[in-house]
């Protein structure tokens, strides 16, 4: 990557407009452009000159629902960068709301304090391991996912990363992302252990998602709650 090419994408990022409609897309689901508009507390006008120049940039795509037109983010890799940009905002003395900390959606998979409580523990049973910049699973890491109804050999066939380290903005250790992060989360929302938000990429803890992280993970939420500071490696 040239310097000019970076220099480009911290242009297109740079603006406080810009990013908080890329943060508000952190969500994985397509946004108007009337709801990223109020997103980033900016007129219609100056939102679509926004879209336009993320849309050219090739950060965000677009697609037609119906007369609606909706935006997302481009890729993963996008939502991995903004969440480390996120995470350089965290070290400069930015703090995040208490829901927002403990769990959240990160573009398709979980972050938060819980999601790094789910790696952590995963790596203590010894079901994934550290791999430069992915988690691998293990053997055991099968057996245990195949617990949660994740099957992990049809993950390796998806044109996407496996399990890729995302740099977790509150809690600045990485949290599980690709297929892998999104399997899971997709689990805990299936078997409402977690429940979406309105206007929020924070998401609820369940009664029942307070049993199943205690039973699978050994997490008691409620502790967990309470962390003074960030969740240690």
């Amino acid at each position: 990557m040239s310097a000019t090419s970076i220099t480009r994408i911290a242009g297109l990022v740079g603006e406080a407009g810009r990013i908080q409609m890329l943060t508000a897309l952190l969500d994985g689901n397509g946004h108007s452009a009337s709801e990223l508009a109020m997103a980033a507390a900016v007129s219609p006008q100056t939102a679509s000159s926004h879209l336009s120049k993320l849309l050219s940039g090739g950060l965000i795509v677009s697609e037609r629902n119906g007369r609606q037109r909706l935006f997302r983010l481009k890729s993963t890799d996008v939502a991995v960068a903004v969440e480390a940009l996120g995470a350089l905002a965290q070290n400069s003395g930015t703090s995040a709301m208490p829901e927002m900390r403990f769990a959240r959606t990160c573009y398709d998979h979980l972050g938060g304090v819980l999601a790094i409580a789910v790696r952590n523990e995963l790596l203590r049973q010894g079901a994934i391991r550290h791999r430069k910049d992915e988690f691998t699973v293990t053997p055991a890491g099968k057996q245990i996912l195949k617990s949660l109804a994740i099957e992990v050999e049809p993950l390796h066939a998806l044109r996407r990363s496996f399990a890729h380290k995302c740099l977790d903005w509150t809690e600045r250790h990485h949290h599980i992302g690709g297929a892998v992060g999104a399997a899971l989360l997709s689990r805990f929302m299936d078997w409402k252990w977690l429940a979406r938000m309105r206007d929020t990429r924070a998401v609820r803890l369940t009664h029942a998602g307070e049993r199943g992280f205690e039973q699978f993970f050994n997490i008691h939420c409620r502790e967990l709650r309470s962390l003074p500071s960030v969740v240690r490696e």
